[in-house]
């Protein structure tokens, strides 16, 4: 049976979650981002998504669980869009969408968006806390799990997020994995 699973992975600030949103709205498809996966995995240890974070820190179990958790939920569940760095290496059958975005593009959402998780005190310092980020995350899964979340080869689909808005890559992404449906089928 094939799956009906959309991975968004992206480069900070391309709009996942609201491209996500919208494209829920689309499909109907159940959205599960790293978020949720994580604050499931913590209240299943009793411990805060905070708490959680730290000991990953240190707990290389930490990401293994979250690992199997996307595993498993590509292979048992339907009708999703997960939003996740690393889905598409974890769930091979999904189509796979890469939202690309210009760094000072990315790094103005992120400022505007106000997350009171992030030290973005300036436009600068969030472009630069943003750059390192992508830059930390790539070495690290580059060490873990010996992949490029940022290669574009590994997607069916890329789109720069830059000046377009969520609706319409989220009309975008349906197009394509439609086809890309039809396709499979044949």
């Amino acid at each position: 049976m094939m799956k009906h699973i959309i991975t968004l992975s992206g480069d900070i600030g391309s709009g996942k979650s609201s491209v996500a949103a919208c494209l829920a709205t689309q499909t109907g498809y159940e959205i599960v981002g790293t978020g949720k996966i994580q604050r499931a995995i913590a209240e299943k240890r009793g411990m805060t998504t905070l708490e959680l974070n730290e000991k990953s820190e240190t707990d290389r179990s930490v990401d293994d669980e979250i690992d199997s958790f996307v595993i498993n939920m590509g292979k048992t569940r339907d009708n999703l869009i997960v939003d996740s760095r690393l889905a598409w290496h974890f769930i091979p059958a999904a189509y796979k969408v890469y939202l690309s975005v210009a760094p000072e593009v990315g790094a103005e959402r992120v400022y505007n968006a106000l997350r009171k998780d992030e030290n973005n005190v300036s436009l600068e310092l969030t472009l630069a806390n943003n750059l390192n980020r992508q830059s930390l995350e790539v070495a690290r899964f580059k060490k873990l799990y010996a992949v490029n979340f940022r290669d574009q080869a590994n997607y069916d689909l890329v789109i720069d997020t830059s000046l377009s808005n969520p609706e319409e890559i989220a009309s975008d992404i349906f197009s394509g994995f439609s086809y890309w449906l039809n396709e499979k089928q044949i």
